[in-house]
């Protein structure tokens, strides 16, 4: 049995106010062409297919276009989880006549207990979940993800056919895989990463989740990582897909890359070496994020740099003296706290909080004071 394994498109991702909707069409046009040369038997995306649980409508066309390609056109059975980017509802949307197609959409939990099979192996899918989902699925109090994870798979074990070959899907962190900027936190104040023994009753364990390929040491473990680079700290991952060629509960498999449309380079330097070309770098249509010296005398230094390289997408001060560390801090101090936590969301999430958010914060706030 032949199959891929994808995860983490993110497709509407915007990272410093870019789109990168237009690349993503790119490596998805590669991957299509891809997927007609190899013939596989399944594709398998391991959640996180939209960045975002609203995805506007040329991105939700995008991922219909080409799952629709996949699945009808070509005629490749497709499994597809939720990842925490994901909507389960509007994911889902449709799922149960979409099964009649052999297109899986899994994006609740108790979907774990029933796999998909086909033949001799049986595809196990567990999509992202919240610790509070699996507390309310068994009644029980639960500590951690990994908890929850162990717990999953000790009810499962009775149900498993050992003779089968059993395949995990699933979205969450293993430990000792790294995580990247553009990596969503799945839990707060709990421990999120998940031991590798846990998932020995698994014959191969398929990921999403960690946009790095190449993350793992454990041999049965695998990530397929994220389709671009999506932050600047993937600068020195590839990218791509993985290829499993399965035969009883043995397989071989390859990594493929795809090819960027434009690659995100980091570039640290002089701001007049920078403007006047004097530096090394792929290419001058790369998204760069400058990170200069000499910027205190520069009069709108970000505006000159997209003149000289159109797609520059951050700048930051290679250093910062005492005084602007100084004067940072009183200017935080003069914010209100709304203000605060609005500047910090836009900088974790790359992109600002919309009004609903902003009245859920300030009600929040409201009563916290209240209290």
């Amino acid at each position: 049995m032949k199959i891929i394994h994808t995860a983490d498109w993110h497709l509407g991702k915007i990272l410093n106010g870019h789109s990168f909707l237009e690349d993503q069409k790119v490596v998805l046009k590669q991957f299509l062409d891809d997927v007609q040369q190899e013939k596989p038997n399944l594709i398998i995306i391991a959640g996180d297919i939209y960045d975002t649980s609203y995805p506007n409508k040329e991105t939700v066309t995008l991922m219909e276009e080409t799952i629709s390609k996949l699945n009808l056109q070509f005629n490749v059975p497709i499994i597809i989880i939720s990842g925490n980017h994901d909507s389960k509802r509007r994911l889902s949307y449709g799922a149960s006549w979409f099964m009649q197609n052999n297109l899986f959409i899994r994006t609740e939990l108790e979907d774990f207990f029933k796999p998909i099979q086909f033949n001799d192996f049986h595809f196990y899918t567990l999509p992202f979940f919240t610790i509070s989902e699996v507390k309310s699925f068994f009644s029980k109090e639960i500590g951690s993800y990994e908890e929850a994870v162990r717990l999953l798979i000790e009810h499962l074990k009775s149900q498993m056919d050992m003779s089968k070959t059993n395949v995990l899907i699933g979205h969450f962190t293993v430990y000792g895989a790294p995580k990247s900027d553009s990596e969503r936190e799945i839990t707060i104040g709990t421990i999120e990463s998940v031991e590798p023994s846990i998932l020995e009753e698994f014959d191969l364990v398929l990921l999403g989740h960690i946009h790095h390929p190449f993350t793992l040491s454990a041999d049965h473990i695998f990530y397929s990582g994220s389709i671009l680079q999506y932050s600047f700290s993937e600068t020195k991952q590839v990218k791509g897909y993985r290829i499993f060629n399965l035969k009883n509960k043995a397989y071989s498999q390859q990594f493929k890359m795809l090819e960027p449309r434009h690659e995100l380079e980091v570039i640290e330097g002089r701001y007049t070496d920078i403007i006047n070309g004097e530096f090394a770098r792929k290419s001058n249509d790369s998204y760069f994020h400058f990170k200069l010296m000499e910027l205190s005398q520069i009069t709108e230094p970000m505006q000159k740099l997209k003149q000289a390289y159109p797609n520059t997408l951050a700048l930051t001060p290679y250093a910062i003296d005492t005084q602007d560390s100084i004067q940072k801090v009183q200017n935080i101090k003069k914010l209100k706290t709304s203000e605060i936590v609005e500047d910090f969301y836009e900088k974790m999430m790359d992109t600002p909080l919309s009004n609903v958010q902003k009245s859920n914060l300030n009600q929040i706030l409201n009563d916290m004071e209240e209290n």
